[in-house]
């Protein structure tokens, strides 16, 4: 561990990733416990967008709101699981052993995260989307984001390096 103490970079990139791993408990967190606020909350809610003069279907839009507020805290565990993962290569980087077999399957995992993450985004877009269209005078956008694809194929790319790299490594060690 001596060589992450030495490494500015490292003790940097371990303190940011503590950080996220923070910010994503809180936001899960907060976006279970809005959950039934919100359904406890509901008429005063509705009667705000009456102050308005937005009529919105009541039962769906309740709905439609819990489920998007349930659909990040999924996100916010993921985040959560990816930067775990992140932090953990960080620290074998720092230990002077970065290829190894289970840095592999962490990279692997973050792939899978990355694509879960994307997936749940579709959804929440569409139901924001119809928010936007049943409260008059909200202007929403929703596009895909394809940097999150583009991070999913870089992250399983790198898993097979990593994963190659181990086995030559053991390959190596095993003819010295």
């Amino acid at each position: 561990m001596a060589t992450f103490r030495q490494d500015p970079l490292l003790a940097i990139a371990r303190i940011v990733l503590t950080f996220l791993l923070g910010l994503a408990v809180f936001v899960g967190a907060a976006m279970v416990l809005a959950a039934p606020v919100m359904l406890i909350f509901r008429d005063k809610v509705f009667a705000e967008l009456a102050a308005q003069h937005m009529t919105v279907p009541h039962g769906a839009f309740v709905a439609a709101v819990v489920a998007i507020l349930l659909m990040i805290a999924a996100m916010a565990a993921m985040a959560f699981l990816w930067v775990r993962h992140l932090r953990r290569i960080v620290d074998t980087v720092g230990q002077g052993d970065p290829f190894t077999p289970l840095n592999a399957v962490r990279l692997r995992a973050m792939a899978w995260l990355t694509i879960g993450i994307e997936a749940i985004s579709v959804p929440i877009g569409a139901l924001v989307l119809w928010i936007g269209t049943v409260t008059e005078g909200n202007d929403v956008d929703f596009g895909l984001s394809f940097g999150g694809v583009l991070l999913a194929l870089v992250l399983f790319i790198l898993a097979r390096v990593f994963r190659k790299g181990a086995e030559m490594r053991a390959e190596l060690e095993g003819t010295v």
